[in-house]
């Protein structure tokens, strides 16, 4: 996979919690000074209730009617009796006198001034951590005690549900080189079907140099494929097939998407058709390859083997959440990679459309808000991209934005980092007029840019 290489690599994002039923209750003693969850009238509820809590709290069959643990979760703090101290006395047996407290205070007043300037800084960011913390015990108290309030049972029907959805969507690929007849290796892979009337999203590099492409259906129909369009920057190519009825999947929402969620790897690994693997998503905005860090990739622990390149990696309501496109290392190690449905569609539409695949291009190197930046310009959280570097007359340039401007909106979207820019930007068309917010020198600007294309020989 090939991704430009101008932009610098960022951390992943947090994520919020996600509610996840298992077979067994973990029992906890409370613990004095952590928060505890308990319950409130059935009245208070439903103002409180995130989505993991209504998830949790969800009778098995009854969908959003029935509560079986009826009130929200709230917070009680145990603190412990405060501990009488008893006056300390001196050798001889009477009460030590204060007579040095004046010293003392002199000492402290030392003391507690250079703490303030060696770790003023780090207090500060010790207390933007703490101002959540309470909110993350509160949740963590209230996963524990509703783990395994769900018969195993059903756990075991939503898997069968989500593979019997997906499975007839799925295909597999086998791409002849050299015009030999044979398969290579890295000509083995799966597609998914995007399209009824025979549209197969899948890896470019499987599809790659092929004389000739072979599709067999989960109803084992075969049919010869063309190649409508590929992608080497994100590593996707478009197929089309002449058959009827058939099923396409369904897109999801890879934005919508958390760290820990329960996903679904299918396709042919090694050849064997239609495995289904499950796993969680390990992370988002990796970069999969050190060497292009503006990929912004899912990570995941689902086992995903040669063969499942192409494959869809989808939700617990079995939508297309990514495309599965590599594993980390020769061998699978519980880490693989997918395309991001975010990219995918973006790709997609452009190939199905034209053939290619047209870039915005706004002409900035955007680095991550650090801290210090946040600090020093005041700002209330750590989303958005600051630019490092404005290419003189590109569009952001032509634009009046300038370098260490931090771009905090995207018309009516929130930037939540520099590879989200990124993606805003090539996903944008060119010539499409654009509103943008940032801040400069403390201060809020509005201005407007004109996007660009992006450069042929820009990766």
């Amino acid at each position: 996979m090939d991704s430009p290489s101008e932009f610098e690599p960022s951390e992943s994002e947090p994520s919020n919690l996600e509610g996840l039923p298992v077979d067994h209750q973990l029992n906890r003693r409370p613990d004095p000074g952590r928060p505890r969850v308990v319950f409130t009238s059935e009245s208070d509820s439903s103002a409180q209730q995130s989505p993991a809590e209504q998830f949790l709290l969800r009778a098995p069959g009854q969908g959003s009617q029935a509560d079986p643990f009826p009130g929200s979760a709230i917070v009680e703090t145990s603190v412990a009796p405060e501990q009488k101290q008893r006056p300390k006395r001196t050798p001889g047996g009477d009460v030590s006198s204060s007579s040095s407290s004046g010293t003392g205070f002199f000492v402290f007043s030392i003391v507690f001034v250079l703490g303030m300037f060696f770790l003023g800084p780090e207090m500060v960011e010790r207390y933007q951590y703490s101002s959540t913390r309470g909110k993350m015990l509160a949740e963590y108290d209230f996963a524990v005690e509703n783990l395994g309030k769900r018969p195993l049972t059903d756990v075991s029907n939503a898997y069968q549900m989500v593979a019997l959805s997906v499975r007839p969507s799925v295909v597999s690929i086998n791409a002849i080189k050299d015009g030999s007849g044979r398969v290579e290796e890295n000509g083995m892979g799966s597609g998914v079907i995007m399209s009824t009337d025979g549209f197969i999203l899948t890896n470019q590099h499987v599809v790659r140099g092929a004389d000739s492409i072979l599709i067999q259906l989960h109803d084992r129909r075969q049919f010869v494929a063309t190649l409508v369009g590929e992608d080497e920057s994100s590593d996707l190519a478009l197929l089309k097939i002449e058959a009827p009825d058939l099923i396409p999947a369904t897109w999801g929402d890879s934005e919508q998407v958390n760290v820990g969620s329960i996903v679904w790897a299918i396709g042919s690994p090694y050849g064997f058709q239609h495995t289904v693997t499950s796993g969680i998503i390990s992370g988002k905005n990796r970069p999969g390859d050190i060497n292009h860090p503006t990929q912004s990739l899912l990570q995941t622990d689902a086992a995903v083997n040669p063969g499942n390149s192409g494959g869809p990696l989808v939700d617990a309501q079995g939508r297309v959440i990514g495309i599965n496109t590599s594993i980390f290392g020769d061998s699978f190690q519980g880490i693989s990679f997918a395309v991001p449905s975010e990219t995918a569609k973006f790709i997609y539409r452009e190939l199905s459309s034209k053939g290619t695949v047209t870039r915005g291009y706004l002409g900035v190197k955007p680095v991550e808000v650090k801290h210090r930046d946040a600090m020093r310009l005041q700002l209330p959280d750590l989303d958005g991209a600051m630019l490092s570097q404005v290419v003189e007359g590109a569009p952001a340039f032509a634009a009046g934005i300038r370098s260490f401007d931090i771009i905090r909106q995207w018309d009516d979207v929130e930037v939540k980092n520099f590879k989200h820019l990124y993606r805003l930007a090539e996903m944008t068309r060119p010539q499409t007029l654009v509103q943008v917010k940032l801040i400069r020198d403390g201060k809020e600007r509005v201005t407007q840019v004109v996007v660009g294309k992006r450069p042929e020989n820009m990766r």
